[in-house]
């Protein structure tokens, strides 16, 4: 499984967010720039976990099409074979 820079981005966002609470708690930043800076990475980091929903869901979507054109292809395969097997059929009975 390879580290992607959305999911490093994730993480510093979560850390930079604990940060600033841990900042906040010390006493240094003012309470209002504290909530909008936790604000803004909370909000950035729930970005970028929707869009990693969205591709997994996409990826699914694609992949069941994917299964549904097998299944057709499958269901034709058979539709032939059992069309040549009473084309056989026929010409076995006309033969005896």
């Amino acid at each position: 499984m390879k580290i992607k820079i959305d999911d490093m981005m994730f993480w510093a966002l979560i850390l930079a967010a604990i940060a600033v609470i841990l900042w906040l708690l010390h006493g240094s930043p003012t309470s209002e720039s504290a909530l909008i800076s936790i604000g803004l990475f909370v909000i950035s980091s729930e970005i970028f976990l929707w869009k990693k929903y969205f591709q997994l869901d996409k990826n699914a979507a694609v992949s069941f099409i994917k299964l549904k054109n097998d299944l057709n292809n499958l269901k034709k395969g058979q539709e032939e074979t059992n069309n040549r097997l009473d084309n056989i059929e026929k010409l076995l009975k006309r033969k005896i």
